[in-house]
């Protein structure tokens, strides 16, 4: 399903917005770019114009909305988060349910305090699902993860959603958490600078914005010509292109070097060893043309 979405949003970040939604949609901007802003006008919390919904209060929009954190009430059980937006005898029934279809019925009886930031995420899910939404709308699904299961949670959550066939739009800052989506909309400057697959949008940035948002660790210019390639990318080879190596971290199991080329190139080499290399040390770089992303001018 493809929704379109039209938006004017005057405050508190002024914002011009078109572009679809398709299927688990990622809005990815950086840290004050207006994401929630966007998320919330959507949902009818704040003032705004635009297509669908326009002037419908919060509560007759079609709308489920999982704030930052999941927003868990914590002197409630599971059960009775996820039945909050329920009404009548068989709320606890139908959330019952709920929790049953996204596979955490096991902890209706636990208190929202005693359970994981997946497990939350999934509550948060139900009691948005109980409002039989047309949209569900996710405030950077992952900053409530730990980094070590971060992937596999989020994986898991947007494989329910899909499971649900409702869309989704999720606001997120991670480059890597927007790789999973299925469709990605970029946010910068109060408007949609690009959209598409992920796999079109990372291969294919179109401007230096596009690039830095979708995680390019190099960009400069050259000849009039702006250039970007992610450092993984750049290998040490015998011939190729001078460089000078200006800093050295290691980076996990990966070494990452800094050199002067004479712009700035940062380059991550897997496995490197730190001892190997100095500062000062002139290297050559192999800078595949098919991995090199032209920008413009």
């Amino acid at each position: 399903m493809t929704l379109a979405i039209q938006y004017h949003v005057p405050a508190p970040v002024s914002l011009d917005v078109s572009f679809e939604i398709r299927g688990f949609t990622a809005l990815l901007g950086r840290s004050g770019a207006g994401k929630t802003s966007l998320l919330k006008a959507l949902a009818g919390l704040l003032p705004a114009t635009g297509t669908p919904w326009n002037n419908l209060p919060p509560e007759a929009r079609p709308v489920g909305y999982l704030p930052q954190g999941a927003a868990i009430f914590p002197h409630l059980t599971v059960l009775e988060n996820a039945a909050f937006a329920l009404n009548g005898p068989d709320r606890l029934s139908v959330a019952q349910t709920l929790l049953d279809r996204l596979g955490i019925g096991h902890l209706a009886p636990r208190s929202g305090a005693k359970i994981s930031g997946g497990e939350a995420q999934r509550v948060a899910l139900a009691r948005a699902l109980a409002r039989h939404p047309e949209l569900l709308l996710l405030d950077e699904p992952s900053a409530a993860l730990d980094a070590a299961t971060r992937d596999d949670i989020l994986a898991q959550l947007i494989e329910t959603i899909d499971n649900t066939a409702i869309p989704a739009l999720a606001a997120t800052h991670d480059p890597a958490a927007a790789a999973l989506a299925d469709w990605v909309v970029l946010l910068a400057d109060g408007r949609i600078i690009q959209q598409g697959t992920p796999r079109d949008l990372f291969d294919n940035p179109a401007s230096t914005a596009a690039a830095q948002l979708l995680g390019y660790q190099n960009i400069w210019t050259e000849n009039g010509l702006t250039h970007a390639i992610r450092a993984e990318d750049i290998q040490l080879a015998p011939q190729g292109r001078p460089a000078t190596i200006t800093a050295i971290r290691e980076q996990g199991r990966d070494l990452r070097l800094t050199c002067a080329a004479p712009h700035k190139l940062t380059i991550i080499i897997p496995g490197g060893s730190a001892g190997a290399f100095e500062v000062g040390r002139q290297v050559n770089l192999h800078l595949a043309p098919e991995k090199i992303k032209n920008l413009g001018n």
